[in-house]
């Protein structure tokens, strides 16, 4: 793994949307208007997100009729659920990190 690989990783599962939506499949697989329905995200949001999703191999696309239904990687999957899992554990500290907060503050002023 080099840092550009990385970088990619975590630009792509980093974001707060994508990650709703990865979210929301690990519960079930879905057809877009059920993730618009689930995730409160606009259609051509989804539609772009999920476009991120599926090139990076984090979903899987499968038709039944004219549907196109989304599955979660079965491994991302468990990344999911360990990240949700985790920040529902460590919640006060996560916010109470002064350097992860200075930076992610710095990086929404810029």
């Amino acid at each position: 793994m080099d840092r550009i690989e990385f970088k990619a990783f975590f630009y792509a599962i980093g974001d707060y949307s994508r990650f709703r939506i990865l979210d929301s499949l690990a519960e079930r697989d879905l057809n877009v208007s059920e993730i618009v329905e689930t995730t409160g995200i606009e259609q051509s949001n989804v539609s772009h997100h999920l476009h991120c999703l599926l090139n990076c191999g984090f979903v899987n696309v499968r038709r039944e009729g004219k549907e196109r239904i989304y599955a979660i990687n079965p491994e991302v999957k468990e990344t999911v659920n360990s990240i949700t899992k985790h920040i529902n554990s460590y919640k006060k500290e996560i916010l109470s990190c002064n350097i992860a907060n200075s930076a992610y503050i710095t990086s929404v002023i810029r």
